[in-house]
């Protein structure tokens, strides 16, 4: 799923996410904390993409052409590194990977349950991250997250359905996730605008 899509569907989710940890002894709910976790396992990736962009830039290469598709270095991130660069891997499944995740999660829990309450933050950071990973693992066909890693480098969900492969109903996926996406916005704006016209009714009646 596009980086911008988790964003907007974390933000989307933050009373349910309120309502459901008020109910349980867990950190104070950071909005900033959910929103960056939302985004955070993309982050290595999208770094090493704008990396090799500027390099096959500096050699030349035209995008999109046949040239391009073939010989630079963003084709061989995506179709050779992301699956056999043990330090792509690495990047890529830092924040990505269920396993490691759950690790994360524990471990701030457990600092912030011992007296250090900025790990709070961090709790509710990779909280935001798993649920990413897991819609990542919902919408990629053989390419989403590794299961297990580090303790296996190969293991992934193929799910039937790819957020970007045409052949895994990627073209179908993505209408409903724009059109999602949109809904949502003007759900924001909606909401923003009510919020406003109340509180401007409540400053007239005081």
């Amino acid at each position: 799923m596009q980086t911008y899509s988790h964003f907007i569907i974390t933000a989307a989710l933050l009373k349910p996410i309120r309502r459901w940890s008020e109910q349980r002894r867990l950190p104070p709910l950071r909005l900033s904390a959910l929103l960056w976790g939302s985004v955070l396992p993309d982050l290595p990736l999208i770094a090493l993409t704008l990396i090799c962009g500027l390099i096959d830039l500096r050699s030349g290469l035209e995008f999109g052409s046949e040239a391009f598709f073939e010989t630079s270095t963003m084709a061989k991130l995506f179709e050779v590194w992301f699956f056999h660069n043990p330090w792509v891997i690495t990047l890529q499944n830092l924040f990505h990977s269920p396993l490691l995740l759950l690790s994360y999660i524990g471990l701030s829990y457990g600092l912030w349950r011992h007296g250090k309450k900025p790990m709070g933050w961090g709790f509710w950071l990779t909280c935001s991250a798993l649920l990413h990973s897991l819609i990542d693992i919902l919408v990629h066909h053989n390419d989403g997250p590794l299961l297990l890693f580090p303790l296996n480098w190969s293991l992934r969900f193929h799910s039937p359905i790819s957020y970007w492969d045409p052949a895994y109903y990627g073209i179908p996926f993505a209408i409903f996730e724009h059109s999602l996406d949109l809904i949502l916005l003007a759900l924001f704006v909606i909401a923003g605008l009510l919020k406003g016209r109340n509180q401007r009714r409540a400053r007239l009646r005081s």
